[in-house]
């Protein structure tokens, strides 16, 4: 059944009580010089492409084959983004990493990092050097939850997410200088 996405659509859909199942987007796409003009996908190690099996209908039997223009984690770091900002509207917590203290981190370190940009995560060096409150943030409640969900075992880290207000952020201080 084919609706509009909005916000509330959205919300509604990743609600517990949600019976939605995905998202499908169904659209025509043109580089943006305009149609015709070439697409450069990336390449990698060995000018080699990133390849991919997709089905190009919901009726196909089989995959085809593809080179992938825009991976994943791109589009995830983007959604990332679009979260970072609208978080405090849609109520997403956010760990910030106040970096402005330390006097000897390189000058293309921004000095305030969102968990919503760090590199890899839940798992980054990041929040794992860090303290919170004076402690080791490993040590804490918070980091403990953090670093030791998985996808099967996210219990913790989710109920982190619902004790938190909307629109909270909770600054960890920076890595020590030592």
């Amino acid at each position: 059944m084919a609706r509009n996405l909005d916000i509330d659509a959205l919300l509604h859909g990743c609600a517990d009580t949600s019976f939605d199942a995905g998202i499908r987007i169904d659209v025509e796409l043109e580089p943006l010089a305009g149609d015709g003009d070439p697409v450069k996908p990336a390449i990698y190690a060995g000018g080699s492409y990133q390849l991919d099996r997709r089905w190009a209908t919901p009726t196909d039997a089989e995959p085809t084959d593809v080179i992938v223009v825009d991976n994943v984690p791109s589009q995830a770091n983007r959604l990332e983004e679009a979260l970072r900002c609208h978080r405090t509207a849609v109520g997403i917590p956010e760990l910030v990493l106040d970096l402005s203290d330390p006097d000897h981190l390189p000058a293309h370190l921004p000095r305030r990092l969102s968990s919503l940009q760090v590199p890899h995560r839940n798992g980054d060096a990041y929040l794992r050097d860090a303290t919170l409150d004076g402690k080791d943030f490993m040590k804490t409640d918070l980091g403990k939850a953090i670093f030791t969900a998985t996808a099967e075992n996210c219990g913790a880290l989710v109920a982190w997410f619902r004790l938190v207000p909307a629109g909270t952020a909770l600054r960890v201080l920076a890595i020590s200088s030592g």
